[in-house]
C-alpha cells in the first residue's frame, strides 16, 4: 500500500515525512507499485518505496543499524 499526491505525482511509503505533508484533498492510495506507474506516477526519493521489503518509512540511518 502506497500514497501518491495528485499534484507532484510522487508515490510514497506511508508515513515518509514529504508524504505526510501531503494535503488530504491530494493524496490518493494505490494498492502496489504496479498500479501507481499505470497511474503515471513516480517512486519517493526519500522514502525509496521499490527497495526493501514493503512497509512503513523508516530513517535510512535506522535500516542502515
Amino acid at each position: 500500500m502506497f500514497n501518491g499526491c495528485t499534484t507532484t505525482r510522487i508515490f510514497c511509503r506511508p508515513g515518509c515525512p514529504p508524504g505526510r505533508r501531503t494535503k488530504p484533498e491530494h493524496r490518493v492510495r494505490l494498492g502496489s507499485a504496479r498500479q501507481a506507474f499505470a497511474a503515471g506516477y513516480r517512486p519517493c526519493r526519500v522514502c525509496e518505496p521499490l527497495r526493501g521489503a514493503p512497509g512503513p518509512w523508516m530513517a535510512k540511518r535506522l535500516r542502515a543499524a
